[in-house]
């Protein structure tokens, strides 16, 4: 059936975090994530371009660390931060390569939690779980990695029994460790399923739900203990769940001290970035912005957010900005929003 060493959760164990590829060989010649951060606060320009939320090959995306980071250079991007699904695995190469392009990359997970009925996905930056204040957080992700290889196991036993067959598991997962979303994917190239949606109903058909949400009380306080800053990814997008609206984030800062809202989105209008700017400011929020880019063009590039629109989030993560004058944000911004891809 292929792909046995991909279906167990392989690597090197330190502090209780499985670490796998870049990142194993970093710890291995003593590197840490806060070795490759600076040693001094930097300070860019207001119009500076940043981004701080894209997805790579470690999760559900098809960026690889030299490609992206390529693309950034080419594109004058000054901050980025790579948010990979449940996993920081991508962190230290995108680092590591982004250093020698003068580009500050923040680390990031995208974490996959539950709170009042529904699934929300946490951006969590700023932590390094490989040292000792990162330890629960690391911990955290080990436990997520154990949680999504046994789910992607169950759903291909399931498919299988089914007289689904699913031969090219091998070429999909390619060497990563193994996902839900891999198999879904599998499921589709292998006939079985329409797209991703119709993939995921057959799995819950035969009893699997392919869900691996932790609390979300659980995953900020977690963050919070190693450092980190927590904010809601794409606020103002549905996935058939409802949107955030003001009620329920005043139920969820009853009991959940998240720090901010990702009030620039790929798919918002202004009218909804002004709404979740305000959403946010309103309650001493931070605003962060974020493409959600998974591959050159999917669905969209890395887009170049002005890093004024975004001052205390960057000041969080010691990036100041440059003095400038007039408001920090305003309607009529999204002729900045388009950047073409760098000629070949």
């Amino acid at each position: 059936m292929g792909v046995q060493s991909a279906r167990v959760p392989c690597g090197v164990i330190i502090r209780g975090l499985t670490l796998d590829g870049f990142a194993r060989r970093s710890v291995a010649r003593g590197e840490r994530l806060e070795d490759l951060m600076p040693s001094f606060r930097s300070t860019i320009e207001p119009h500076d371009r940043v981004d701080f939320h894209m997805h790579t090959r470690a999760s559900d995306g098809f960026w690889v660390p030299e490609q992206l980071i390529h693309h950034l250079s080419e594109c004058r991007f000054r901050v980025a931060a790579i948010c990979d699904h449940d996993t920081m695995e991508s962190v230290p190469e995108v680092m590591e390569r982004a250093a020698s392009k003068g580009i500050s990359i923040i680390p990031g997970a995208e974490m996959t939690t539950y709170w009042d009925g529904r699934q929300w996905h946490l951006l969590v930056y700023g932590i390094d779980p490989w040292i000792s204040r990162g330890q629960g957080f690391g911990a955290l992700l080990a436990r997520q990695q154990d949680d999504l290889v046994a789910t992607a196991e169950r759903a291909i036993t399931l498919l299988e029994q089914h007289g689904h067959a699913l031969p090219s598991l091998d070429e999909v997962v390619a060497g990563r460790d193994l996902r839900p979303n891999l198999v879904l994917v599998t499921a589709v190239k292998d006939g079985h399923a329409t797209n991703l949606m119709t993939a995921h109903q057959l799995v819950m058909s035969y009893g699997e739900s392919l869900q691996v949400d932790k609390p979300l009380e659980e995953v900020v306080t977690l963050a919070h203990e190693a450092g980190g800053i927590c904010v809601l990814a794409h606020p103002g997008r549905s996935d058939g769940a409802g949107i955030l609206d003001a009620e329920r984030l005043d139920r969820m800062l009853q009991t959940i001290p998240i720090d901010g809202l990702e009030g620039h989105y790929r798919s918002y209008s202004e009218e909804d970035t002004a709404h979740y700017r305000g959403l946010a400011l309103d309650r001493s929020l931070l605003v962060s912005c974020g493409s959600d880019s998974h591959a050159p063009g999917i669905p969209v590039d890395p887009r170049p957010y002005r890093s004024r629109w975004v001052v205390p989030f960057l000041r969080r993560v010691g990036v100041d900005v440059g003095e400038f004058d007039g408001p920090d944000w305003e309607l009529g911004a999204s002729e900045f929003l388009e950047v073409k891809s760098p000629a070949p």
